[in-house]
């Protein structure tokens, strides 16, 4: 059986890490990139004791020819680079992953406007297949009676930087449609009391928390609460994995999302 080729962007990062060391069975690596700036250009996977493999870390300058050899590249990185690095993959008829968070709207939107209609692209803001199945649980929020209001928390380990979390977002978008929210509210102490049109979303730091989203929902006299817990970073690499291998086998040029993997 042909195993898929993939590259790695942001192959030193804890996900990344992770995706390759979970990739080992199923997976062949045939390249792995890092920023320009990192200490670990040029040191190869065995060298930092990622796998045992002779793969160097290439600099994000030389992307062109890192994913050269690969039926799909997965990236996590950060919004900047990505904008950067999108015109590549199209220049270069590559399909490609991207999971990274803390786009702001305009930067988001320019990805889009790079990748789709260009190259088979699955842009998501949470690898995670439990995740993404509470994605579509919260799509059935609306059918609930009016008086029902919805919260939104997630914690995160102490190292992370966007706040809130791109799933929180992601989770806070799907609840809006679905409920009729217009405004979120991220800290209660400069608002006082709750409105109707409100969906409160917070967040916590703490220690090396991988990743706990709760969607909170009350009635007057019933409280019904959907959770979500990463006990591990292997769930959201298994899931990219996951991604990689179904979107290995598609041709299309347009943009995916988990929703479309958890579907086939």
């Amino acid at each position: 059986m042909n195993r898929t080729k993939i590259c790695i962007v942001g192959a030193c990062g804890r996900l990344g890490r992770s995706i390759i060391q979970e990739s080992i069975e199923n997976f062949e690596i045939v390249g792995a990139v890092e920023a320009v700036n990192s200490p670990n250009i040029g040191k190869s996977l065995i060298d930092l004791g990622i796998i045992e493999s002779d793969i160097p870390i290439t600099s994000s300058d030389n992307l062109s020819s890192a994913i050269s050899k690969a039926d799909v590249t997965i990236s996590a990185t950060i919004p900047d680079s990505e904008l950067v690095n999108a015109p590549i993959y199209v220049e270069n008829n590559k399909k490609i992953i991207i999971g990274t968070t803390g786009f702001s709207e305009k930067q988001y939107s320019e990805l889009i406007s790079i990748l789709d209609q260009k190259v088979p692209s699955l842009i998501t803001s949470n690898f995670s297949i439990g995740m993404n199945f509470l994605y579509r649980l919260s799509e059935l929020v609306g059918l609930l009676p009016e008086e029902f209001e919805i919260s939104i928390n997630e914690k995160h380990h102490s190292k992370k930087i966007d706040s809130p979390s791109g799933t929180a977002l992601s989770l806070a978008k799907i609840i809006s449609e679905s409920k009729g929210y217009e405004n979120l509210i991220f800290d209660r102490s400069k608002h006082g009391k709750r409105e109707k049109s409100e969906l409160e979303v917070t967040s916590e730091r703490i220690g090396g928390t991988p990743g706990i989203h709760e969607v909170n929902i009350a009635g007057q006299y019933e409280i019904l609460r959907l959770e979500h817990i990463a006990f591990s970073r292997l769930a959201f690499a298994r899931g990219a994995l996951s991604a990689a291998h179904w979107l290995h086998n598609v041709s299309e040029p347009r943009i995916y999302s988990m929703q479309d993997v958890i579907s086939r």
